[in-house]
């Protein structure tokens, strides 16, 4: 008898003790997220929340206007939210919130339908948060909360008919949610996982091939590389194409010494050389050779040299040789030359010379040459030179020079840039173009006067040792034509001491009066000083020499001389067309930055 009693006793107390988890877990939610379940035929609305409110724990708040309490209605639910149940008894005509453990209920805005629901997972039925919900119409928005809910508010009068709404959220397929555009709606949304056809390069070997496998129903070798961890031996191996050969079903879990492919093969290494007519695959690692009409794909050490008709892929380091029609891509540390047609792609730390038709790349440290037909790319620190017919980019440190056909970038540049543009934070050596910015080198803007421009502005940029110069000016006149002149140059500033600075100049100016029309070029030598009155202010003056070329068919010149008139030292007849004129000048300016 006192065993039953106790008997009786523990089992009342287990069940107290569900009953409080499955209250307390209940009273931790939201009350609009509760989970209930509910019967009610016939029954007044009053009396059906009543329930509602005592099943879920809480309390209703609404007034009398809210809606017609002593109507009658007839619900059945079965272990869904509070919410859905709401949306099930009011049918979007009532709006609701939730404060500490109260739903306030109110009349739904006439100007407004509420697009709302959970969206979950179609294969666990996980609520997902943070989805974007929208209308691409209006581009009202929602994300949806930590329980899957969103709610979206469209304006009736601008909506269509049927709206279109967008859910989207990373790594998931994207839905279309079709609503009226008229009356308020509750949903319920599945999303699929987005299936990526091609995975990233960092997918190992063994799943590229199982995959392939998979395709062709042939599955004895996949298990076999998945239960055998013994790496097996052979001297020798041939296969016509994977698991169809001399190593069968275990050819992935073989590692041979030498090894040919008939058409291609699959194999746990190569420890000497590997022929194939199509391609080769080895999970481990290959040594000294491999040759392949199409690819080449090693997923361990790779040791040798690699010939291939179109790529050759590493997912392990690489070392010595690589040759490809087309690209050579390694993601693991390199240390081996790089030949191919059009890419050369490194994603680890590297070095060797990278040589391609099109593209080189190395995301991490690397050292050695890059020399491609378009683009050299390279991240962190990078030792060596980058040679390539149009983009040149790094944006770690450069220890190196950097040679284009049009455009340099760099961060800090231990070397020199040469290349129509370029463009660099800092630069030890010489950037040598047509327009060249150095984030912490020289920048001056002039305003000077001579004997031939009262007003002569010019913009300098590069570093000390050379910049170029780009120049402007203009001449009063009362006659309906301007006088102007406008010139490219290049110099330099070697600094003397910390506030004064030499100047050496060569500059190239075309003088014109209205239109340029015919050639009238001043080529100026100018040799001044720089007096640094601060860091962003100077006065400049100094002497120069200059040597005008000009048409001497061509009878409308601009005036030579205005405000000051200095003595032509030498002039003459370069030949029947051109002329030439020679003298001493002055220049005194200001300059900013």
């Amino acid at each position: 008898m006192h065993a039953n009693n106790m008997k009786n006793g523990i089992v009342t107390l287990f069940v107290l003790f569900v009953f409080s988890t499955i209250v307390l877990a209940q009273g931790a939610l939201p009350p609009l997220e509760r989970i209930i379940s509910i019967e009610a035929k016939d029954q007044k609305i009053a009396d059906i929340l009543k329930s509602i409110g005592q099943t879920g724990g809480f309390t209703f708040s609404y007034s009398s206007k809210a809606f017609q309490s002593k109507e009658v209605k007839s619900i059945s639910v079965q272990q869904k939210s509070v919410r859905e149940t709401l949306e099930l008894l009011f049918d979007g005509s009532i709006q609701y919130k939730q404060k500490k453990n109260y739903i306030i209920l109110s009349k739904a805005a006439d100007k407004e339908i509420v697009v709302s629901g959970y969206i979950t997972d179609n294969k666990t039925g996980e609520r997902l948060k943070a989805v974007s919900v929208y209308d691409p119409v209006s581009l009202r928005s929602a994300i949806t909360d930590e329980y899957g809910y969103f709610q979206l508010s469209i304006d009736k009068e601008k909506s269509k008919e049927q709206l279109e709404i967008a859910v989207q959220k990373s790594q998931y397929e994207t839905s279309t949610l079709k609503v009226s555009g008229k009356k308020s709606s509750f949903n319920s949304v599945s999303l699929g996982v987005d299936k990526v056809k091609w995975k990233k390069f960092t997918d190992s070997v063994d799943s590229k091939v199982n995959r392939f496998w998979k395709l062709t129903k042939t599955s004895v070798g996949n298990i076999n590389l998945t239960n055998i961890r013994d790496t097996l031996h052979r001297s020798w191996q041939v296969s016509f194409v994977p698991f169809v050969g001399t190593n069968h079903k275990l050819s992935g879990n073989v590692v041979n010494d030498l090894s040919l492919n008939i058409l291609g093969g699959y194999s746990a290494g190569t420890t000497g050389a590997e022929f194939g007519g199509l391609f080769n695959i080895d999970r481990g690692d290959v040594q000294y050779g491999q040759f392949a009409g199409l690819f080449n794909l090693n997923g361990g050490t790779t040791q040798g040299a690699q010939f291939a008709g179109l790529f050759n892929v590493n997912l392990g380091p690489t070392k010595d040789f690589q040759s490809a029609g087309l690209f050579n891509v390694n993601v693991d540390a390199t240390n081996a030359i790089q030949l191919a047609g059009l890419v050369n792609m490194n994603a680890e730390n590297s070095s060797g010379a990278q040589l391609a038709g099109l593209i080189n790349t190395a995301m991490k440290g690397y050292e050695g040459a890059q020399v491609a037909g378009l683009i050299n790319f390279s991240t962190k620190k990078h030792r060596g030179a980058q040679v390539a017919g149009l983009i040149n980019i790094n944006t770690g440190r450069l220890y190196g020079s950097q040679v284009s056909g049009l455009l340099n970038v760099g961060n800090k540049i231990k070397g020199s840039q040469v290349g129509l543009l370029n463009i660099a934070d800092s630069v030890s050596g010489v950037p040598f173009g047509l327009l060249s910015f150095v984030g912490k080198g020289y920048h001056k803007i002039e305003i000077a006067a001579d004997e031939i421009m009262p007003v002569h502005i010019s913009f300098r940029t590069g570093v000390h040792k050379l910049y170029n110069i780009f120049t402007a000016g203009v001449r009063p006149s009362s006659a309906d034509t301007v006088t102007w002149m406008f010139g490219y140059g290049l110099g330099t500033a070697p600094k003397i001491t910390k506030w004064l600075s030499l100047n050496i100049d060569a500059t190239a100016n075309q003088l014109v009066k209205g239109n340029v029309e015919k050639l009238n070029l001043i080529n100026r030598l100018y040799v001044g000083f720089d007096f640094h009155l601060t860091k962003n202010l100077s006065l400049t003056a100094g002497a120069t020499y200059n040597l005008r070329i000009f048409d001497s068919a061509f009878q409308n010149h601009a005036d030579l001389f205005t405000y000051a008139k200095p003595t032509v030292i030498t002039k003459g007849e370069l030949n029947d067309r051109y002329n030439y004129q020679g003298w001493f000048g002055a220049k005194v300016g200001i300059r900013f930055l």
